[in-house]
């Protein structure tokens, strides 16, 4: 318990004293959103409901068979994805994001559980169930979040930005990580 305390009190300073690196802070994040968002606000169109359900589908569940079939359908092919680990801008890459998320996954799905709609956007808020495999031990990941999509007149997703915290869904799971985060959750 000691070193985990000890690992706790030297790691958080090293991750705020990284978080402080730049005056954007280490990747730009907010600026990179707000200015996808600001360039995306013309073209996007709402979706009628059949697309919408598509889009559901395609992660209930994520799989790489429905990933290597339906994806051109479901994204644009220049377009801004950011889901709290990654940020893409390629649907090329997104799809090996994607494929390699499902091949590491035992199952993922997302369940809605509202849909608002507002001018030119849909607001999906969602629980994601995910289960895995870690050192050895079948676990499951329930958590909540929104995910602000953007789509174009051909019903394609180009803006897709998740807002989840993954200390509550994925990182607990991990073994020096999981510990640390749930700690500061708790303080």
């Amino acid at each position: 318990m000691k070193s985990l305390l000890l690992t706790g009190v030297l790691f958080v300073p090293m991750l705020l004293a990284g978080c402080s690196s730049t005056p954007l802070g280490p990747y730009g994040y907010t600026d990179n959103y707000l200015e996808r968002l600001d360039n995306a606000a013309g073209s996007a169109v709402l979706p009628d409901d059949a697309t919408l359900s598509r889009f559901i589908d395609f992660y209930s569940p994520l799989d790489q068979e429905r990933i290597a079939s339906s994806m051109d359908q479901i994204y644009a092919k220049d377009l801004y994805f950011n889901d709290t680990l990654v940020t893409l801008r390629d649907r090329d890459v997104l799809q090996k994001h994607l494929l390699a998320t499902a091949q590491r996954l035992s199952h993922m799905s997302l369940q809605p559980v509202n849909v608002i709609r507002d001018d030119n956007q849909i607001y999906l808020v969602w629980v994601m169930e995910a289960r895995f495999s870690l050192l050895g031990r079948e676990r499951l990941s329930r958590t909540i979040g929104i995910s602000q999509l953007r789509f174009n007149l051909n019903g394609q997703v180009f803006f897709h930005q998740d807002f989840w915290d993954s200390s509550q869904g994925l990182d607990q799971h991990l073994p020096l990580l999981g510990p640390m985060t749930r700690w500061l959750r708790d303080h």
